[in-house]
């Protein structure tokens, strides 16, 4: 856990000094408007995982801006830990509300969001001899895009999944929740 704070710190801190310094750059708007789409990636990749194996998590997205706050679209997400014994895929919906003119102070390039996932998660384990789950889930999810350029953004968020059934392994044990902050990219075209 402490490896993770490590490395959610530096990576704020390094988001954070190249924000900073590619304001100045640019005086245009972010490219958030109605009829813009969006591909987003999010999640992390552990090399060194629980017992030395390579552990992924990660989620792909395809978003429209129906008007210029909100934001509609799907996601696929893979997750594989253990080596391989314990695997998760979900696909669904996602919803995004954009807080415009809430820019943190100092940070003009920054866009604050409400977002939630909303699908079906399915488990796939060979691990202690669990069966095999399917669940519905719900993720809200409370962020900040920061934008570099106006058409490429990192975005960082909080989130909170529930799932209907124990479909998240949380300390070796299959929980119907997980808690966690995502970082990712998002790019914008027309």
């Amino acid at each position: 856990m402490a490896k993770k704070v490590l490395l959610f710190s530096l990576t704020l801190i390094i988001v954070l000094v190249t924000a900073a310094a590619a304001q100045d750059q640019m005086a245009v708007d972010p490219l958030l408007q109605q009829g813009v789409k969006e591909l987003g990636l999010r999640g992390d990749i552990d090399l060194e995982g629980t017992q030395g194996d390579i552990d992924v998590n990660l989620t792909a997205s395809y978003g429209y801006f129906y008007q210029r706050d909100l934001e509609l679209g799907i996601f696929g997400n893979f997750s594989r830990v253990q080596d391989g014994d314990i695997m998760n895929y979900s696909v669904g919906v996602f919803g995004e509300y954009h807080l415009f003119g809430s820019s943190m102070v100092g940070f003009a390039r920054t866009v604050p969001y409400l977002g939630a996932d909303l699908g079906l998660a399915f488990l796939d384990t060979d691990y202690q001899n669990e069966d095999d789950e399917s669940a519905l889930i719900f993720v809200p999810r409370v962020g900040i895009k920061w934008f570099f350029r106006d058409y490429v953004a990192v975005d960082t968020n909080v989130f909170l999944a529930l799932a209907s059934d124990d479909i998240y392994i949380n300390d070796g044990d299959a929980d119907p929740y997980d808690i966690g902050i995502n970082i990712g990219l998002r790019v914008y075209f027309q």
